[in-house]
């Protein structure tokens, strides 16, 4: 596999240049994580179409002008599982990225698995297979070694290729505004619902909880497989709880305001007949 290690800024100026021109490219990191708010960005790595390029995050200071394709509007930047990468480049240079693409987060709105790893990903769609010998290596360690590098390069290798299909069975499903709504919530960083840190109001018994619970579970399943959606992607066991407190320490209004547009059109008439059963609303 042929590959360019970017470790200068002259380079990196020069191949900004180059990326800005592109419709879309493959991007991922590695980074070693000490603590959950501690990341330290190692390397990105990015595929063109053409070449792919390691740029040495450690050896090159940030500057936008050197790395502002990453934050442009007019260039699609596909990852694979992108919430740590997106911590990773923002512990480097202090922005969120914009206009990408998660070719897992793709694969389960097309009903396929929610935690699908980018090698079981390419085998399952381009029949390829994946190194995985370095997965955990010290990336902080220089010089990288030759292992290392070819490790790295391999992961951005076949992204255009799932892009290009994924997209194009989004498009086909009318699933891709639901998957662009999604990607607007992963990059503001935000969980769609968040814990509510006030005591549980105690309008239902433990018992009806858990009722309620088994009984929305049965929903989500039902729409999940009529909308060959990931069930969840859909609504997970705990974001189903923590609907079901936000309903009790709040309301089911201000609980559907904080979904995404797209689950709350798929699931407000089946959950306001489920809470006036139980006297919610």
């Amino acid at each position: 596999m042929i590959f360019n290690l970017i470790d200068k800024p002259d380079d990196l100026e020069f191949l900004n240049q180059e990326l800005l021109q592109s419709s879309h490219v493959g991007v991922d990191t590695e980074f070693r994580r000490t603590t959950k708010d501690n990341m330290k960005l190692s390397l990105i790595q990015v595929n063109d179409g053409e070449e792919i390029y390691l740029i040495d995050c450690l050896q090159i200071d940030y500057k936008e002008e050197n790395c502002n394709f990453l934050f442009s509007k007019d260039v699609i930047k596909i990852f694979h599982s992108c919430k740590e990468d997106l911590e990773a480049v923002f512990s480097w240079t202090g922005q969120n990225l914009v206009n990408i693409f998660d070719t897992q987060l793709a694969n389960a709105f097309l009903g396929g698995s929610y935690s699908i790893g980018y090698q079981d990903l390419v085998i399952d769609k381009i029949d390829v297979k994946v190194d995985k010998d370095e997965t955990r290596s010290n990336w902080l360690r220089r010089p990288l070694t030759d292992s290392q590098l070819r490790y790295a390069a391999s992961d951005v290798e076949f992204l255009s290729d799932l892009y290009m299909e994924l997209e194009e069975k989004l498009i086909s499903e009318n699933k891709i505004d639901w998957f662009y709504e999604e990607i607007t919530s992963i990059i503001d960083l935000k969980s769609y619902l968040e814990t509510d840190s006030r005591d549980q109001n105690q309008i239902l018994s433990k018992a009806l909880q858990g009722e309620f619970l088994d009984e929305l579970n049965c929903i989500v399943e039902s729409l999940a497989q009529e909308k060959e959606v990931n069930k969840t992607l859909l609504f997970s066991k705990k974001s189903q709880k923590l609907l079901l407190h936000k309903i009790l320490n709040s309301n089911l209004e201000e609980a559907l305001d904080n979904l995404t547009t797209w689950r709350k059109d798929l699931i407000s008439n089946q959950l306001n007949q489920l809470s006036k059963a139980y006297d919610l609303i």
